[in-house]
């Protein structure tokens, strides 16, 4: 606790980009972050939503590289940001500490795996299901909503607008989601984990 440093950023502030240097790793303490990827066609695509809970930025610290996405805002949200200097001086001090961080990159390789597993299931509804599930497993929540815009959702599911649209309102006159401006939340989870599985 003493080596991190509070910080706040308010929606649609970047935490860091794509191509900037490691300065340090961030913990999300409340709120939301979106993280972003250039497709080789330069379009930045968005790749992952987390809350409360959520570290990022050890993969680029370590390996003294560049970041690989952006990470950015989606509410106000507070992290405590841990820089370079604290952390090297940190592991130098207590060298198995670097297990701990290793934990963390293989935390966020194993999202990023499911992701990709997620995305690679055929029919468009059952990639929504699969995506809202983890969403809900994750994403920053108040009073049981996921707040994720349906732009952003599309994104995240590889679908366009029109199918996400489509895809959403039926399973909410299933009576499995209920949607909001902005915002979602799962009622039914046991029945939308078997509608995957059927």
């Amino acid at each position: 606790m003493t080596c991190g440093v509070p910080k706040t950023f308010d929606p649609g502030e970047t935490l860091y980009h794509y191509g900037d240097q490691a300065n340090g790793i961030y913990a999300v303490l409340d709120g939301s972050v979106q993280i972003t990827a250039p497709a080789d066609d330069g379009q930045e695509l968005v790749l992952h939503q987390d809350g409360t809970g959520f570290w990022i930025g050890d993969l680029a610290l370590f390996a003294e590289a560049q970041r690989l996405v952006s990470v950015v805002a989606t509410q106000k949200t507070r992290t405590l940001f841990f820089p370079n200097s604290r952390v090297e001086r940190m592991v130098q001090e207590t060298p198995e500490y670097v297990r701990d961080f290793y934990a963390l990159t293989r935390e966020n390789m194993k999202t990023a795996l499911r992701i990709m597993a997620n995305l690679a299931v055929t029919g468009s509804e059952k990639r929504l299901v699969l995506r809202l599930l983890h969403l809900d497993e994750g994403a920053s929540k108040s009073d049981g909503w996921i707040v994720v815009s349906q732009e952003e959702l599309a994104e995240l599911v590889a679908v366009s607008q029109p199918t996400l649209h489509r895809n959403l309102h039926r399973l909410a006159d299933l009576g499995l989601v209920e949607l909001a401006y902005g915002r979602l939340r799962l009622i039914d989870r046991r029945e939308l984990i078997a509608s995957c599985q059927s």
